[in-house]
């Protein structure tokens, strides 16, 4: 029955599939459309769709075609028409994140960063108010998205639905209620002490919905019956750091809170609170990444697949690299400096295994799939290197470098500088973690919003402002070990990536309310529209959506003198852009007479393909 549709294959776009067959909708729904893209699903082929949710193509085909055959109406509750309470669920975390990053987070980051950037020391914010930003980056920024984005996408990578949406849904308020009480509460306890009580049962509270949070995946995960990919062993991972620094912090707050003098309270932060920055940032945050990665750079955008087997030899070097500084910087504050030597080595193997990990992905070879979002993801894989790279290079600086250039300054004097090892930091933290999630979530909001991202702003504003800004910061911070005149311009580069994040995040957010400015076609009056198959082309066709469903016709466009069309960059790039109208009016060709030439060689050679983009004239 089957062999009666031949008009559906790989290069057809979802809402052309539905708006022609609305009862294959059930099909695409159990490999995970439901929730994505209102009710014409995403602006994305069948052959993306097949690889993002890694579907063998010519199943996916031959069980569209075999429903579409049938001609039967979409059965109620197929997920086009009803809603259901994980669909969007992604929306309000994804929300929260960017109001916590532009109140709690990068903005008060960035207003500490100019006091301190005006005083010219680092004294000038205080701890509890630093580690309070520090918070709501770690728990708000990432912790909000990394939430969002695994209750909405792990479910349709493994082909399955959310455990217990309701619980994921109170998740939600749960952390956002204990993220601000906690970060208000914990600066106000200075002075008023009855408010460390209240920062230390909202610390708690966070612990236990990161838990939920946790068993909810690994519910779902679970119920999905399918084998475990290596990019999960990455992600639970990340889940079983992600408690562990939640507990970690909890007990830290509540010590550093009732320390009673500030001799203690410093030797409480030099002991304890770089190794909690290392399990968060590395242990969770990182692995996090790496695993969302080997699942998105080869299923999005065509790079190479990861090899399982160094895949996962890099997962427990990894793993051992986190659990080695850890102990490496608790021990060398317990036992002496000769512990330095366990942390310097675990810093290698850190570096080490993520360069071999990612070598394998060949992140700057050409991509099947080109988008917006790859230059942020790209970038922050350069910030990574440059954030393992200083980290590596830390005992050149403090012990050849400074010494050699600035014999006077504090870090020198003091063997430890504060301000290179708080760059390495702002490198992975900004850099890296940061312009990841700018990156994943300009890539998945409009596809899951039913927006064609190609026609959406290419965002370059705020990735030239958080570069920039990242930049500025990395190397005045490092330069006021030398000169106090760099204070002021570490100052201002916070104002630069907040203003980054603030254009990224309005326009996220506007996307996701429906309110998205989408670009114009150069034309103004015309607007894009789809034929079914076996429709006529018409003039205002687009070249390379011609060629992309009839290829053979290229000898018909060469014959009329489009000498072009034969490099086959430009038939990728130039002509998918350029209508046959335009394209004749600039080359002297009678447009009529092409379109009869190509319309014969249609009906005369290989039909049945996608159908074509026509921009009808309002």
């Amino acid at each position: 029955m089957s062999a009666t549709v031949t008009w559906i294959d790989e290069r057809m776009m979802i809402p052309d599939l539905l708006r022609a067959a609305p009862q294959v909708r059930p099909v695409l729904d159990r490999y995970g459309l439901r929730g994505c893209g209102g009710p014409l699903g995403p602006v994305e082929s069948l052959g993306f769709f097949a690889k993002a949710h890694d579907v063998p193509v010519t199943v996916l085909l031959d069980e569209l075609r075999d429903a579409a055959a049938k001609a039967e109406p979409a059965p109620a509750g197929c997920g086009c028409c009803d809603r259901h309470t994980a669909d969007t669920i992604y929306r309000p975390f994804f929300k929260a994140g960017i109001a916590v990053v532009l109140t709690l987070g990068a903005v008060w980051g960035a207003y500490l960063l100019l006091r301190i950037g005006f005083t010219g020391s680092f004294a000038a914010a205080g701890l509890h108010e630093v580690n309070a930003h520090g918070h709501a980056q770690i728990f708000g920024w990432v912790g909000l998205f990394v939430m969002g984005f695994a209750y909405q996408a792990f479910p349709r990578f493994k082909h399955t639905t959310l455990s217990h949406p309701r619980l994921a849904w109170a998740s939600l308020w749960l952390m956002v209620t204990g993220l601000v009480i906690r970060s208000v509460s914990e600066p106000l306890a200075e002075s008023l002490p009855w408010m460390g009580i209240l920062a230390v049962s909202a610390s708690l509270l966070e612990g236990v919905t990161i838990a939920l949070f946790a068993w909810i995946i690994v519910a779902t995960l679970w119920r999905s019956g399918k084998a475990l990919a290596v990019y999960d062993y990455y992600i639970l991972s990340a889940l079983a750091w992600f408690v562990i620094q939640s507990d970690y912090e909890t007990a830290y707050l509540a010590a550093t809170l009732a320390a009673t003098d500030r001799e203690q309270l410093l030797h409480l932060v030099a002991t304890w609170q770089a190794p909690l920055r290392e399990i968060q940032i590395h242990g969770f945050a990182l692995l996090m990444i790496l695993g969302v990665s080997q699942r998105l750079f080869h299923n999005f955008y065509g790079f190479p697949a990861p090899s399982r087997r160094v895949s996962l030899a890099a997962l427990f070097c990894l793993n051992t690299a986190v659990l080695g500084e850890v102990l490496g910087l608790v021990l060398m504050r317990a036992s002496g400096h000769v512990w330095a030597a366990l942390w310097y080595a675990s810093v290698l193997l850190l570096a080490g295994a993520t360069a071999w990990l990612v070598a394998g992905w060949r992140l700057f070879s050409s991509s099947e799939e080109s988008d917006r979002s790859l230059k942020f993801l790209r970038a922050a894989y350069v910030w990574l290197f440059v954030s393992l790279g200083m980290l590596v290079a830390l005992p050149v600086y403090q012990l050849a470098l400074l010494p050699w250039l600035a014999p006077d300054s504090a870090a020198t004097q003091m063997g430890f500088s504060h301000a290179y090892y708080g760059a390495v930091r702002h490198a992975i933290t900004v850099g890296f973690i940061s312009l990841m999630i700018v990156g994943v979530a300009a890539k998945v909001v409009p596809t899951l919003s039913g927006v064609d991202v190609r026609a959406l702003t290419p965002l370059w504003v705020p990735f030239v402002l958080i570069n920039a800004g990242c930049i500025l910061r990395v190397t005045a911070q490092t330069l006021t070990d030398f000169t106090a005149s760099a204070f002021p311009v570490a100052g201002v580069s916070g104002l630069l990536e907040v203003l980054g994040l603030a254009a990224w995040g309005v326009h996220v957010w506007a996307v996701m309310a429906g309110r998205a400015r989408i670009r114009q076609p150069r034309r103004p009056t015309e607007r894009a529209t789809w034929l079914l198959p076996g429709s006529p082309i018409v003039p205002t066709n687009r070249v390379g959506e011609v060629l992309d469903c009839y290829p053979e016709l290229l000898d018909t466009f060469l014959a009329f003198g489009f000498k072009p069309l034969a490099n086959p960059v430009l038939r990728r790039t130039v002509a998918r852009f350029v209508t046959i109208e335009t394209a004749c009016r600039q080359l002297g060709v009678e447009t009529q007479q092409l379109v009869e030439a190509l319309n014969t060689a249609r009906e005369t050679r290989t039909l049945g393909r996608r159908p074509l983009p026509v921009l009808s004239v309002n």
